[in-house]
Parts: C-alpha cells; sequence; structure tokens
C-alpha cells in the first residue's frame, strides 16, 4: 500500500504539472484535435513517467518530501500494537504525526474503493439500458453502429457503438441529433472518457484530474459541434436545440450527450474563428514541463544496508537503535552502505564543564534527541543521503570523517563540524576494503578530504529539526557524535 501512495503522488504531480500549463496556454485554442491529443498525452504519459527507472547521486526535493511521508506509514506499529499502546503514541510527536498519515493513507484507499464502486454501478446501469432498448435501423447509421430506442430516454446519448434516442427526438430532431452523435462513435470519445474516468477515480482527491476530464468532454462536444455545423445544420437551429436539451435529464454521466459540457463555452468556440498557426507553438511548453516532470519522477540510487557485516533487510534497519550507531561506511562504487552499531548505546558523560551556562551542552541526558519519525526515519535518512563527493571519487581519496553537531532545545541542528579521523582512531572498526588504484596527489589529497568533510557536514546540516533531548523532563542542548567512512574499491 505504501509504495502505491508514494507512486500517486509522484502520479498527481506529473499530472498537475502538464496540464496545468496546458490549461494556461492551450484550453481557448480552436486546435480541438490537437488539444485532444495533449490531453490524452497527460494521461497517458502522467502515470508512466514515474515509472521510469531514472537516479540521481543526490536526493531531490521531491524524495526529502515522499521520505517523510514513507517513513512513518513504514515504521509503525500494527494496528493492534497502536491500540495497545495508545499512551505511548499520544506522548511521542513523531508517532502522531504518522498515525495522522497512516489514517489519510486508508482514507485514500477507501475512496478510490468507492469511486471504482460507483463508476461500475453507472456501467452496470448503462447495460440495463442496453437490453431493455430496441435496436432500430436508420439511413444515416452504418451497419457497424447500433441505434437503440428507449421510450423512456429523453437525452439522446452515445457509448462506444451504440447510440441511445428516444421517439421524440427521433422523429423531430433525427438528422441534428445523429450528427453529432455519430461524430462521438467515429471519433471513439468513449475510450477517451473510460481512461480519464479510471484515472480520475484513482485520483480521486486531486482537484486537476477531474478539471482535465472536464477540459476533455468540452474538446470533444466543441468536435461533435463542427461535425454537425460541417453537415449543413444552421448555428441558429443548432444553438436552439441545445438551449432545449439543456433543461432535460441527462442518462449518465458516463455516455457522451447533446448537452454535455458548458453551453457557455461551446456557443464561444462555435462563434469564434479558428486560432493562429502561431498558437501551436505554445506545444513547446512541453518541453521544461516534462523536464520537469522527470526531475519529480527520479529517485535517489538506493544502497544495500550491512549491520556490522551483515546484509539486512528493511524491518531490521528499522530495529536498529540510533543511540548505538558507532560508524557509517559508504562504498560508493558498488553502492553499498556498512553500519557498525554497538550492541549497546554509549554513555559519554555530562554536561561539559568549563562552558558559559548559555553554551553548556549535554553528551548524555534522559531521553537522547531522537530524529523526526523515530529510529526508522534516521535510519532511512542515512542510507538514502549519504553520497560520496565526486572529486573526491575522481581524485582517489578516501578516509574516515567525525561529524560532531549539537541539537538545540527546539530541536535545530547546529554547530556542525566535520574532522578527518586519526587513523588509528579508526583502525579498529574499519573493514578490509582495500585501496583506490589511483595514488593522488597531496594536492588531489586535501581537495578530496576537504570534499569529504564538506560533504559530511552538508549531509547532517540537510538534516530536519530533531526532537530534542530532554534532562529532567525539560530540553536543553545534546551535542551528538557521528562517524562517516569513504572507501573505494
Amino acid at each position: 500500500m505504501v509504495a502505491f501512495i508514494i507512486y500517486a503522488i509522484r502520479w498527481a504531480v506529473t499530472l498537475t504539472l502538464l496540464y496545468s500549463l496546458y490549461r494556461l496556454l492551450l484550453r481557448r485554442e480552436t486546435f480541438h484535435r490537437l488539444n485532444r491529443a495533449v490531453l490524452l498525452a497527460i494521461l497517458v504519459v502522467s502515470p508512466l513517467l514515474p515509472l521510469v527507472p531514472l537516479h540521481t547521486d543526490r536526493p531531490t526535493a521531491m524524495d526529502a518530501v515522499l521520505t517523510r511521508i514513507e517513513v512513518p506509514l513504514t515504521s509503525l506499529p500494527s494496528d493492534e500494537n497502536v491500540a495497545g499502546n495508545a499512551l505511548a503514541a499520544q506522548e511521542s510527536e513523531g508517532a502522531t504525526s504518522g498515525l495522522w498519515l497512516r489514517y489519510g493513507a486508508y482514507i485514500y484507499i477507501i475512496g478510490i474503493a468507492v469511486a471504482l464502486a460507483t463508476y461500475l454501478f453507472r456501467m452496470l446501469t448503462l447495460v440495463r439500458v442496453i437490453r431493455r432498448s430496441r435496436r432500430i435501423a436508420h439511413p444515416m447509421v452504418p451497419d457497424r453502429v447500433h441505434l437503440m430506442l428507449d421510450m423512456r430516454i429523453t437525452q439522446p446519448s452515445s457509448w462506444m457503438h451504440w447510440i441511445f434516442i428516444g421517439p421524440i427526438d427521433l422523429k423531430q430532431n433525427a438528422e441534428t441529433v445523429l450528427r453529432h452523435e455519430l461524430a462521438h462513435v467515429r471519433l471513439r470519445h468513449s475510450w477517451d472518457v473510460v481512461l480519464c474516468d479510471l484515472t480520475c477515480r484513482l485520483l480521486w482527491c486531486l482537484p486537476f484530474a477531474w478539471m482535465l476530464r472536464q477540459d476533455l468532454v468540452d474538446v470533444h462536444e466543441f468536435q461533435a459541434d463542427e461535425a454537425v455545423l460541417r453537415g449543413g445544420v444552421t448555428l441558429d437551429e443548432y444553438e436552439h436545440l441545445l438551449v432545449r436539451k439543456a433543461v432535460q435529464t441527462q442518462v449518465l454521466p458516463i455516455v457522451n450527450t447533446l448537452r454535455r459540457g458548458a453551453l457557455k463555452k461551446r456557443f464561444a468556440m462555435m462563434h469564434s474563428g479558428p486560432s493562429s498557426r502561431w498558437s501551436r507553438l505554445k506545444l513547446l511548453y512541453l518541453v521544461p514541463a516534462l523536464v520537469a516532470c522527470l526531475w519529480v519522477s527520479a529517485q535517489a540510487e538506493e544502497y544495500d544496508t550491512y549491520l556490522n557485516g551483515k546484509l539486512v533487510t528493511q524491518e531490521e534497519i528499522v530495529a536498529i537503535d540510533p543511540s548505538t550507531i558507532e560508524r557509517v561506511d559508504v562504498i560508493h562504487s558498488q553502492k553499498k552502505v556498512f553500519v557498525e552499531a554497538a550492541t549497546e548505546p554509549v554513555d559519554t558523560g555530562g554536561v561539559m564543564p568549563g562552558v558559559k551556562p548559555e553554551d553548556a551542552y549535554f553528551d548524555m541526558v534522559e531521553q537522547m534527541p531522537q530524529f523526526p519519525g523515530g529510529d526508522a526515519a534516521f535510519n532511512q535518512y542515512m542510507a538514502q543521503h549519504v553520497r560520496y563527493p565526486k572529486v573526491a571519487t575522481e581524485n582517489g581519496v578516501e578516509g574516515t570523517i567525525t561529524v560532531k553537531f549539537i541539537v538545540e532545545a527546539d530541536g535545530r541542528i547546529t554547530h556542525v563540524q566535520a574532522v578527518d579521523s586519526p587513523s588509528d582512531e579508526a583502525d579498529a572498526k574499519v573493514y578490509a576494503y582495500g585501496t583506490s588504484d589511483k595514488q593522488p596527489s597531496e594536492a588531489e589529497d586535501d581537495e578530496g578530504r576537504r570534499a569529504l568533510r564538506e560533504a559530511a557536514e552538508e549531509l547532517f546540516r540537510g538534516m530536519p529539526p530533531f526532537e530534542p533531548g530532554r534532562q529532567s523532563g525539560k530540553p536543553v542542548r545534546v551535542q551528538l557524535t557521528k562517524k562517516v567512512n569513504y572507501a573505494l574499491r
């Protein structure tokens, strides 16, 4: 379920980007066939782009947003455990936020089920209309099209290769009505509606999906109106018929009808002249729009995670206590992250002595600072955001970086400082990865190590605010220390 929700978010953002520019630039143009093609392309491309395996070296802003959504959904306990530990959940802001996200996810899934069930009910109603109607012949209607007569129909309509008409319209308005509905059948508008309806049901909470559907329906009516007027029907006669039909009841929302779409827009389009050919250049908006959509769809490369030398699953990563992590080793070329953790949290003492009260901080408190979303969020953030600097890779530089930072009483991360760890401090904890084949010069080594320090500092500065540490129930400043090892093979 979580994977589908993340996919749906990327899908929704892609559809919104593409459709917003269409609505801004092309919606009022008279290129009906072109506009229809663009809208259908948006419907097809928007769910496919998030499936494109496009990866980036660094997580995008979209990745950061989705991580804030995904981690609480995957790290929350089962519903039974949540119910049994309601008090503990209320005391944790991260857990409460995660619960709201999970409830929202349940509402979204239930909404999809209701929307699909409603659509299925309408389809069954349409089947009943087909079964109770009687097929008749008419000189204007080809054999492949079924003209269905029903005494209860007051609003002519069409669906796929069926045209539904009542006795009054068959007697008084047959030519005009049949030209209109045959245009829908010939242009296969019903298939467009099926695709659009399924999109709207799966993205039922996205207003832009329903707006796109209405615009597509309008384009269908513009094309059908053109076919009627080209067939010899006068504009005044056709407008009077549309006005009369506007007060009648529509058969079903899923079929094409004579009164579908806003009459004001249809009349304005029938009276307007053709758009300038230069207006087609507005299609160039698709280029930056597609680039933006690819950026939204791009995902940071996933690294395999090893805990104390053993490959671990996502569930095992979630179970790691962040306070026990002593170092994180990254092998960029193999896309692997090695985590070395102690079996018990390391106690580093109390308040640092010899400093002013306002500058004082703790090394260890009763309640240590916590990454937003809990342990699972911290582990996943590290696994997804630790990256090997390109300049260090090119220069063949590797090493261990120690990062110290302070979590303020309000959760902000400050005083981030990264330094090279002496080799004698790391020898007991470094895996036998080997060394790079390239021997960097002194200048290259300095440049590469500086890049490693900057990358490590950027990693921690980019973290969201922590839940602050607490001593005697009050939030206090706490210093944390982490090590990141960069190794090449």
